[in-house]
């Protein structure tokens, strides 16, 4: 579960220009940010009153799932440098 991450990035809605998780130190503004999904389960239930309104502080993209990615490079890395040999010959022909 540590592996996995998110991208999370400020409510554009949000009349603020900068939220920093105090816990993790995370800066949120309008660029997406490469989360752990358990810092996001933690604050994704975070709101602002904000005219009257509760508006959530943060909004999320999809979740990274890095493990397999790690998994497969140990058991495939001859296997891509092939590939890539092979992409750089065909470029010089």
């Amino acid at each position: 579960m540590s592996n996995k991450k998110i991208k999370v990035k400020m409510n554009p809605l949000l009349n603020k220009s900068i939220v920093r998780d105090t816990e993790s130190g995370i800066v949120f503004q309008n660029d997406w940010v490469e989360t752990p999904v358990d810092i996001w389960e933690r604050l994704k239930d975070n709101k602002y009153n904000q005219g009257g309104e509760r508006i959530p502080v943060l909004i999320a993209d999809d979740v990274i799932e890095e493990e397999p990615i790690d998994n497969s490079t140990e058991s495939d890395e001859e296997t891509v440098e092939e590939v890539v040999e092979d992409f750089f010959i065909a470029e010089e022909e």
